[in-house]
């Protein structure tokens, strides 16, 4: 089951060790793809400077 989420939801944005490795960080949802298992999170946290960093997640089903 997918999470059900709606443009202006906010989200905690997962941590790697490559792209986005600060944990806690929260984003707003800006989009969400055709089949629901992709959105796009702008982070609440500048990142290089920039303000309106963006982050594709992949939702992954709850089992």
């Amino acid at each position: 089951m997918i999470v059900e989420i709606k443009i202006g939801d906010k989200m905690k944005i997962p941590a790697d060790e490559k792209i986005h490795p600060e944990r806690e960080h929260v984003g707003i949802c800006v989009w969400i793809g055709e089949d629901g298992t992709t959105v796009a999170l702008q982070c609440e946290r500048s990142h290089n400077s920039k303000n309106n960093t963006v982050f594709l997640v992949k939702l992954e089903s709850e089992k």
